[in-house]
């Protein structure tokens, strides 16, 4: 029969597994894991805001947690998983995150690194920083209960500043520049995990994964059009440019490596695993169009997925 000191083992490793943005069924999988190799048999179900252990070794004892919506920290996700190898009786160590200079320059980094991806004007590329910075004002000034509001009001802030940009007759591209300077609360990993857990049987939990992604980018987009109405409404109307492009080829470049390194240090990740995973990003850029030996783009992701399942793996 298994101690009270190893259950709250194993509750402990799940819910560090649910704070840190694992996806519902691999909690469910890897405290399983950790509990057989403690020599406990445990059944675990997981959504995005609850997980519920039953123990029948003891008397079927029962343990319903009930949690927050995960964020994501992926240092304190991959010190759970060493832990869940290497069984320890001190607890998993918690991170420590990155200065604030340095995530005010990871969020001032991504807006410009989207541009230079798409492609863009200059002119556009240089406010996006503004803006970026501007969003991250916002992330410290909403914290806690009112965390809930940070998309929309960024998004708010963004459609304002961007419709006074262009009433000063500058040429900037005016949804691609709102949509750069909101694209960090774009919830492209619980899109990502939603689906997954649909292609694994977890209707309950992809489907509120799924809804709340839904959500979030319904948030976005009616604050970018509540703020370029308001805008405009100061300012008068304005005017987008066409598609223009004028980033050179190694800015372009030089703008995956940058979006790939802010957008680890905003997710905690660990430098090695931020330099791991810049093969990642390039084979996801580059690799549906070059990957598809003349079969098209189709094949060609496929390809590409494969070798990134591959030296995930690895």
């Amino acid at each position: 029969m298994p101690s009270t000191q190893t259950i709250k083992k194993i509750v402990d490793i799940g819910d560090t597994l649910h704070r840190s943005g694992c996806a519902p069924y691999k909690v469910e999988k890897y405290a399983q894991h950790y509990a057989q190799k403690h020599g406990v048999d445990v059944m675990v179900q997981a959504t995005p805001t609850a997980i519920n252990y039953q123990f029948p070794d003891k008397n079927n004892t029962v343990v319903l947690k009930r949690l927050k919506p995960a964020s994501i920290n992926l240092s304190l996700l991959a010190n759970t998983i060493i832990r869940i190898n290497q069984p320890s009786n001190e607890p998993v160590p918690e991170p420590v995150g990155y200065p604030k200079w340095i995530v005010a320059l990871a969020n001032m980094g991504i807006p410009p690194a989207y541009l230079m991806l798409v492609g863009s004007t200059l002119e556009a590329i240089a406010f996006s920083m503004l803006l970026g910075l501007m969003v991250w004002v916002c992330q410290l000034v909403y914290r806690g209960r009112n965390a809930i509001a940070v998309e929309f009001i960024s998004a708010l802030l963004t459609g304002v500043l961007v419709a006074f940009i262009a009433s000063t007759g500058a040429a900037i591209p005016i949804w691609a520049l709102c949509i750069a300077s909101v694209v960090l609360f774009v919830p492209g990993l619980s899109i990502a995990n939603s689906l997954e857990c649909l292609a694994f049987n977890d209707l309950v939990s992809g489907t509120a994964l799924l809804g709340q992604s839904a959500l979030t980018l319904i948030k976005l987009f009616i604050g970018v059009m509540m703020g370029l109405n308001i805008g405009e409404a100061f300012w008068g109307q304005t005017d987008s440019i066409s598609y223009t492009n004028e980033v050179p080829l190694w800015l372009h470049c030089f703008g995956l490596l940058l979006i790939s390194t802010s957008i680890g240090v905003i997710f905690n990740a660990r430098p090695k695993d931020i330099l791991l995973g810049l093969p990642v990003a390039v084979l996801g850029m580059w690799g549906p169009f070059y990957l598809g030996f003349e079969s098209g783009w189709v094949v060609g992701t496929w390809v590409t997925t494969v070798l990134i399942t591959l030296y995930g793996t690895w």
